[in-house]
């Protein structure tokens, strides 16, 4: 029977030897004083305007983050009329269903959404808004696209 003492030095071993295979297998893990490169980043504005998403149709390679600005004087609603399976890091602002389908809660006016692509493809996009046009509120829709590629 092992004693107390010798059961704690024992799982300490333990502990210390799979940390080191772990470092050992994956040695970026051990590198924390370097920087990553920095994420490309692309900006779509939309506004309230007959152009009212720009650019419209944007290329990027895959790892971009896409950041929505609301320059409109409203809230708007962006969703991905594609499946976008799984983006990278945590989407801001963004949310997914079991399936992979991405869309907002409403954005204010000057608040932002972001994600970003892991797969190559073209992803058609809407982005919401309501308008009041003599007292009478109704929804404009407006698409746009996303392809991204290596």
């Amino acid at each position: 029977m092992l004693t107390r003492t010798q059961r704690t030095l024992y799982t300490l071993f333990t502990a210390c030897l799979l940390a080191a295979m772990v470092l050992f297998a994956y040695p970026g893990i051990a590198c924390a004083g370097e920087k990553p490169a920095a994420e490309p980043i692309s900006t779509i504005i939309l506004k309230h305007e007959p152009d009212s998403i720009t650019p419209l149709n944007l290329k990027v390679k895959i790892g971009t983050t896409i950041v929505f600005l609301n320059n409109d004087s409203g809230p708007v609603t962006i969703k991905f009329l594609d499946k976008l399976g799984i983006a990278c890091k945590a989407p801001v602002n963004f949310y997914a269903d079991l399936w992979g389908n991405y869309e907002t809660a409403a954005i204010p006016q000057g608040g932002t959404a972001s994600l970003c692509f892991i797969y190559n493809g073209t992803y058609k996009y809407e982005v919401k808004r309501l308008i009041t046009v003599q007292d009478k509120a109704s929804e404009q829709i407006a698409t746009g696209s996303i392809t991204a590629e290596e």
